[in-house]
């Protein structure tokens, strides 16, 4: 059951106002008058708002354990989970800081920052994927989950296949029957800094679902993902098998 507070995960700042000497701080030599205003959203740490709900989401008990371990033996466990946590995250657009609100309450010594949310509705949302997420068995139906949840709908192909996790270099993607069009925009895109979130050094997990063509591979999900990749080391994907 996921909770809705995730104080750690968002970076803020606020100012905070003070009125010590007409609220008699100074006299009972306790401040007690300070104000919050100003607050605003920096940024959304998504890998960690990843793990975050991963942890919340798995049974921590011996059996559980025992159940992650076979989890990954039978799909791919923990990275395949926290793969498809972080697909739905980016569906509901939870990088926007307009999902997120922070409140203050207030305190014996003035205000205070209570907790981080995200805002109802796709708190909501997110709670109800990432539940039916989890009590899927298999890798084709977790995967399949969030390509429909991202599309609204399955490729022809892809409704009646399965998935494995296999290791590919950049170089191994035919980027030249894809559509030009969107290369050029994700690379501009990525040109402007904008996709330093994917770089090696920031995103760990598959980079998205690809179809073997001969010896190399097209992209059917995750372009920017894997337009991003800046490393000379092979990366993961999910292959249509």
């Amino acid at each position: 059951m996921l909770e809705n507070r995730f104080n750690y995960i968002v970076d803020y700042d606020y100012d905070t106002e003070y009125s010590c000497e007409d609220s008699g701080c100074n006299e009972e030599g306790i401040c007690r008058c300070g104000h919050i205003s100003n607050i605003s959203i920096n940024t959304v740490d998504i890998t960690k708002l990843t793990n975050s709900i991963y942890e919340s989401l798995v049974d921590k008990s011996k059996a559980g354990k025992r159940q992650q371990k076979l989890n990954q033996l039978f799909y791919g466990g923990e990275v395949v989970d926290k793969y498809c946590i972080n697909r739905i995250l980016s569906h509901y657009k939870l990088h926007n800081i307009g999902n997120w609100n922070v409140d203050v309450t207030g305190g014996y010594y003035g205000d205070e920052i209570g907790d981080v949310t995200m805002n109802g509705i796709v708190f909501d949302l997110i709670s109800s994927e990432c539940q039916k997420l989890m009590e899927l068995e298999t890798l084709s139906e977790k995967i399949k989950l969030v390509l429909n949840l991202e599309y609204g709908y399955l490729l022809p192909d892809i409704e009646k296949s399965d998935f494995e996790i296999i290791n590919i270099n950049k170089s191994d993607i035919d980027f030249k029957s894809l559509n030009q069009n969107h290369i050029r925009l994700v690379n501009e895109e990525k040109e402007l800094n904008g996709l330093s979130h994917y770089n090696s050094s920031s995103y760990h997990l598959p980079r998205g679902v690809v179809r073997k063509i001969g010896n190399q591979f097209k992209i059917v999900d995750g372009f920017h993902r894997m337009i991003g990749y800046d490393g000379e080391n092979s990366f993961s994907v999910f292959v249509i098998i």
